[in-house]
């Protein structure tokens, strides 16, 4: 059972008329507690910063959100120097009705969760993936923000929930590749690594921030724009990443096969100095 906190006090459950249950109306964020720290903490922070002044939510404070999340891993019997902590931040309890009373107070929900790992070979090896049927909605507002509202990615998620894969591309309407389910993926072609454009929709996730940021500094090429599904045979490798998992290589999607990993690891090498630990080889 996994205790939630509110005001550092542990909640058992939520107002029915809490506008994130009524209507999706809030963000999140799930950060990787890594040897007792919050990883990438600040690329979370601003994301949920992004967020809050698009849907028009006071945004909390760093200080408040960090002790929040503090609060609840010292509560937690999870292991504190290994855990997933997840923030919610909803736009409060309202009247009936989309429209919101002036004078309302968001609310910010803290939990944390115990660490399920990948398995080793998987990082070794390489994972396959599904290609999802389920298209992601053009929708440039919300673009590359975590908001409640994940139904996309629960349909995409449930197409290939009897098999086992672990994760699925999903593309928008006009083919093109946005992201995973619960990942950014990337793509390398000789020395330069591509990743889709977030502009019109998908998540864009704090690892994969880090990871163009990280190769920057190592003067790797990168490009981010559009990626047709039509193009990504032609790639030499591929991998995915969050904030939890770091990197995992990825040996096919569908009928797709990449047969090299050697860049990939490469990169996760890169990584792994720069304390996403998952990485180390």
């Amino acid at each position: 059972m996994i205790d939630w906190f509110s005001n550092e006090e542990k909640i058992g459950a939520i107002p029915l008329n809490d506008r994130g249950f009524q209507y999706g109306d809030g963000l999140f964020e799930t950060i990787a507690i890594r040897d007792g720290e919050l990883r990438l903490w600040h690329y979370h922070v601003a994301r949920l910063a992004r967020g809050c002044k698009t849907l028009g939510i006071k945004m909390p404070s760093d200080d408040f959100l960090r002790k929040g999340v503090m609060h609840a891993l010292h509560k937690s019997d999870t292991k504190k120097s290994s855990a997933i902590a997840k923030i919610i931040i909803t736009a409060g309890v309202g009247p009936r009705g989309y429209g919101r009373t002036e004078n309302i107070s968001p609310s910010t929900l803290f939990a944390v969760f115990p660490v399920i790992p990948y398995r080793a070979a998987a990082y070794k090896d390489g994972i396959d993936l599904a290609l999802c049927q389920t298209r992601l909605a053009i929708n440039s507002s919300f673009a590359g923000l975590k908001t409640l509202n994940r139904l996309e990615q629960v349909l995409a998620r449930n197409e290939f929930n009897e098999t086992e894969l672990t994760e699925g591309l999903t593309m928008d309407a006009d083919d093109n590749i946005i992201c995973g389910t619960m990942s950014n993926v990337f793509f390398i072609e000789g020395r330069t690594v591509h990743t889709p454009s977030l502009n019109r929709c998908g998540v864009a996730g704090v690892m994969r921030q880090h990871i163009l940021t990280c190769l920057e500094e190592q003067k790797i090429s990168t490009k981010i724009h559009k990626i047709n599904f039509s193009e990504i045979r032609d790639f030499d490798e591929a991998f995915i990443s969050n904030s939890q998992i770091g990197i995992l290589p990825v040996r096919c999607c569908g009928n797709t096969h990449w047969k090299s990993t050697e860049r990939t690891q490469e990169i996760m090498l890169i990584m792994a100095a720069n304390k996403v630990i998952e990485c180390h080889l």
